[in-house]
């Protein structure tokens, strides 16, 4: 009898221990978002439209987020947080370097040294990566590329902003359109010393319909993407949005991007609550000199 009790201890401890995912007491990054490399289409998702010559892109990314304390023990870490995300890329034939930053601008919680007012210049942390397409033709119906991604620590640990240590990512990609459908995937690793490296992995679907007769289009869609600590078996985050955007090119060979998307949202905390996130992205024109496809 005596064994049996302590069998079924060992068994509810190790359950615990494979569906807990496990935190650092003096501070982590505990809200993320991360938002495709400018220039990429989706919001989430990479459509690996890399070709053409010497060419660039900006993008301005917001979003807002409100966890829910229900089901949890302690209060969330962020109950609403608000943040705003620029990016920049340059690309060249089947190559895009990028670099992105991000800054809060409104944030509500049980953070112990939270405080935007005394700390208006927070930075998170910083971004930069390259992105390829390395096989596939650049608007056929399969092609697949790779990334690798460097997060530089900016903000403060103890803000519950940053994990305070450099993690990297790496990542294997995928996109196609197939007529009026068009959608995109990856899955990698995000190497993440002090939390526990992670699967990430995510995915994107949508039907891009023509504006009129013009070039202009719509596309509505879904994307999701999630991160699994790979230790503890737990989720790290998780993202389901239905989204859309309007593509608007112009004369001159620009293409103007509006993005719009919400849903749902898990943080590592296991809260419940959703996401709501606006997009605006330029592409620029690349060079005439256009190399070999």
């Amino acid at each position: 009898m005596r064994n049996s009790r302590t069998i079924r201890a060992f068994c509810v401890t190790a359950l615990l221990c494979v569906a807990t995912p496990a935190f650092a007491a003096d501070g982590y990054l505990a809200q993320r978002f991360d938002p495709a490399p400018a220039g990429a289409g989706w919001l989430t998702q990479d459509s690996l439209k890399l070709s053409g010559g010497l060419g660039g892109a900006v993008a301005l990314t917001t979003g807002y987020t409100h966890t829910s304390a229900a089901g949890l023990t302690t209060a969330p870490i962020f109950s609403d947080f608000a943040r705003a995300n620029i990016g920049f890329a340059a690309t060249y034939s089947r190559y895009r370097l990028s670099f992105d930053l991000a800054s809060p601008v409104y944030v509500r919680g049980s953070a112990p040294n939270m405080d935007i007012a005394s700390h208006p210049d927070t930075i998170l942390d910083v971004r930069i990566g390259v992105d390829a397409r390395i096989w596939g033709d650049v608007n056929g119906p399969f092609r697949v590329g790779a990334g690798a991604q460097v997060f530089v620590p900016s903000a403060d640990r103890s803000d519950y902003m940053s994990d305070g240590t450099y993690r990297g990512q790496l990542r294997v990609l995928a996109a196609g359109d197939i007529g009026h459908w068009v959608y995109a995937a990856n899955v990698g690793l995000h190497i993440r010393p002090l939390m526990g490296h992670e699967l990430v992995y995510g995915a994107a679907t949508g039907w891009r319909l023509p504006v009129g007769e013009t070039q202009a289009a719509v596309v509505i869609g879904a994307e999701c993407s999630a991160a699994q600590q790979l230790q503890a078996v737990a989720h790290s985050m998780t993202d389901a949005l239905l989204t859309g955007r309007l593509e608007l090119p112009s004369k001159n060979g620009h293409l103007l991007r509006l993005k719009i998307g919400g849903g749902l949202n898990a943080d590592i905390s296991g809260g419940l609550g959703w996401r709501a996130v606006i997009g605006m992205e330029v592409v620029g024109l690349a060079t005439a000199d256009t190399p070999a496809d």
